[in-house]
């Protein structure tokens, strides 16, 4: 090795340091930021877990569905390359992955996990299957939450259903276009041999997982007291959840919650209105606790059932 590669090698080393060191500081920074200005109140994270028991039973319920239908949506993805995954291994995975996906910047852990644990159900050499089933399945989340945004976005009813009409006709016009696409090089790979049926059925799962998410968000803003109309929160989340993919920061922890606070308090005309940011954060927590719990009882219902038939 020349002196120039050694230099080269040190510069890298050197790089990647700075970044992973700037990925773990940031966070901290950030979160620091907004308790240290009343964007995060303790006080009202202790709250939603005490006082009103029903409000905390629905945000449980809400929680842990939206946890198992963001592992469903993986699973459409995977079928629209015709992949074959076993449903309890699916949640045991994916709850592992979307929980170890808080304590990694991006989404980066929920991805390299899935494929690592799944990769005996795709049969090509390099996973390809499972690589291109997981670029789509950001990409139906990224179009489901464009949806939800620019639906609430727009005003009047005549208007959202002409949207909703638009999008039917866009991926269908899409679908018949497809294999005439195929002929392209560069699209093949990723058009080639899909389950074209399942398209239109993930759009508008997507678009459901990111309602419920709207919906649990409400949900927690109104058991701390803090009640927003549900468009307002459903712009908000549906930006800071966006924004929450970008590599700076654990699933945006921080960034999401900032975001959502600026943006809730600009759509609702307000200034300076304390611990908006808690809604968020005590969301996250709500989600982190379910991939957890369900996790936990996959592991139990796995053991159980290798015991048995042992």
């Amino acid at each position: 090795m020349n002196l120039n590669n050694i230099i080269k090698y040190q510069k890298n080393n050197i790089s990647k340091l700075i970044y992973r060191t700037v990925k773990i500081v940031l966070p901290i920074i950030l979160i620091f930021f907004l308790f240290k200005n009343s964007y995060i109140s303790l006080q009202q994270i202790k709250l939603i877990f005490t006082e009103d028991k029903l409000n905390l039973l629905n945000n449980i319920i809400l929680s842990i569905t939206l946890s198992l239908m963001l592992y469903f949506r993986w699973m459409l993805s995977a079928n629209i390359y015709k992949i074959k995954i076993n449903f309890l291994n699916l949640i045991k995975v994916s709850s592992a992955a979307y929980s170890l996906a808080s304590f990694i910047p991006g989404q980066i852990g929920i991805d390299l996990l899935r494929i690592g644990k799944l990769r005996k159900s795709d049969s090509t050499k390099f996973k390809t299957k499972l690589l291109k089933a997981t670029l789509i399945e950001k990409i139906f989340a990224l179009a489901g939450q464009i949806y939800i945004l620019i639906f609430f976005l727009l005003q009047g009813v005549i208007l959202k259903i002409m949207f909703l009409l638009f999008c039917i006709l866009t991926i269908n016009t899409f679908l018949i276009l497809a294999k005439k696409l195929t002929k392209n090089n560069y699209l093949k790979k990723y058009l080639k041999n899909i389950n074209h049926n399942n398209i239109l059925i993930n759009f508008f799962y997507s678009i459901l997982c990111n309602y419920v998410s709207c919906l649990l968000i409400f949900s927690v803003a109104y058991g701390l007291k803090l009640s927003f109309p549900f468009e307002t929160v459903a712009i908000s989340s549906t930006v800071s959840n966006i924004s929450s993919v970008i590599p700076i920061s654990p699933n945006g922890l921080g960034l999401a919650e900032f975001i959502f606070s600026e943006v809730t308090q600009n759509i609702s005309n307000l200034n300076n209105v304390e611990s908006v940011a808690t809604i968020y954060f005590s969301y996250r927590i709500f989600l982190l606790l379910s991939h957890f719990f369900i996790f936990y009882l996959s592991q139990s219902f796995i053991f159980k059932e290798r015991k048995i038939n042992a």
